[in-house]
C-alpha cells in the first residue's frame, strides 16, 4: 500500500470537498476548492480557499493557513501565527490527534488508505458547537 512517508509527498495543489453536519444548527454546510501546500524554509505553508454554501445564504470564499512542520515520523500543524494546533502520524492508513481549545474539543481522524487521495474528519463539541467536518483530498 502506498502510504505518505514524509511532509514533502504533500507538497502540491489539492482539489477539496467538504461536508460540515452542523448537529447544534441542524444544517448541512458544503464547501469546495483547492489547498494548495508549498515548501517554505521550515516545512510547508498549507493555503485553503473554498467556496462555502450554507443553507439559505448566498455562497462566501472562505480561506485559512497552516504551518505544516517536519517532526520526524509526524507533521506538527500549527495555526498560521506559529501556535500548535496537532500532528497526523506518517506511514500510517490512519492518524488520531486531539486538540483542546478550552471549552471545545477537537478529534482529528486522518485516513489515508485511498493515498494519493486522503480524508480528514473533525468531531467537535463543546458548550456552543456540536458538528461533524469531513474534507476529502485529491492531488490535482
Amino acid at each position: 500500500m502506498n502510504l505518505p512517508l514524509n511532509i514533502e509527498d504533500f507538497q502540491g495543489v489539492w482539489s477539496l470537498t467538504r461536508l460540515i453536519r452542523d448537529a447544534r444548527a441542524g444544517q448541512l454546510i458544503q464547501a469546495d476548492g483547492q489547498a494548495e501546500l508549498q515548501l517554505d524554509a521550515h516545512g510547508l505553508t498549507y493555503d485553503e480557499t473554498v467556496t462555502l454554501r450554507i443553507p439559505g445564504q448566498p455562497a462566501m470564499t472562505g480561506t485559512r493557513r497552516y504551518l505544516w512542520r517536519d517532526a520526524g515520523d509526524k507533521i506538527a500543524i500549527h495555526f498560521d501565527d506559529d501556535r500548535y494546533f496537532h500532528a497526523l502520524k506518517l506511514g500510517q492508513t490512519r492518524s488520531d490527534d486531539h486538540h483542546d481549545c478550552p471549552p471545545d474539543s477537537y478529534d482529528a481522524r486522518y485516513d489515508f488508505s485511498g493515498w494519493p487521495r486522503w480524508t480528514v474528519c473533525w468531531k467537535v463539541s463543546g458548550p456552543r458547537k456540536s458538528y461533524e467536518m469531513e474534507t476529502k483530498y485529491a492531488l490535482r
